[in-house]
């Protein structure tokens, strides 16, 4: 069997126009790879936190984490205190009824909280970093993070 080398070239030159194409091939490759990634953030169906059926119950259910988190209650102008004034002024801006959403965000908040398996204060703990970090995603500014 004959053996086959694969023979490189050194004297063999690429062309500038060759060059030039596969540069701009490659930008226009990565441009369009960042916009499919940088739109598909928004692909995704909106979902709301620990499978709250709506953003009034998401609302409801936040604002309980927030104030059921401290058990003597937040403290004015504490990050407790600003979370739960977020999630009112969320459901004002919603318009929608208070008492329902915050008792079916109650109700839920209980029901997870039994099905846990964990001691209410760190399912409250880990619900409320969750909370947060949705808060933060519709644009709250905690001050006392600053």
């Amino acid at each position: 069997m004959a053996q086959m080398r694969a023979h490189i070239r050194a004297d063999h030159k690429i062309s500038a126009h060759t060059a030039w194409t596969i540069g701009i091939v490659a930008v226009v490759a990565i441009c369009t790879m960042f916009y499919i990634l940088w739109r598909g953030q928004f692909a995704a169906a909106p979902l709301y936190v620990f499978d709250t059926p709506s953003s009034q119950v998401e609302a409801g259910y936040c604002l309980a984490v927030a104030q059921d988190a401290v058990p003597t209650g937040a403290p004015v102008g504490s990050y407790f205190d600003e979370s739960a004034q977020f999630w009112i002024k969320r459901m004002r801006t919603l318009g929608v009824q208070m008492g329902p959403a915050i008792t079916s965000g109650r109700t839920r908040l209980s029901a997870d909280i039994s099905r846990s398996g964990m001691s209410s204060e760190d399912w409250l703990q880990h619900a409320m970093e969750i909370c947060s970090r949705r808060a933060l995603m519709y644009g709250a500014r905690f001050r006392t993070f600053d």
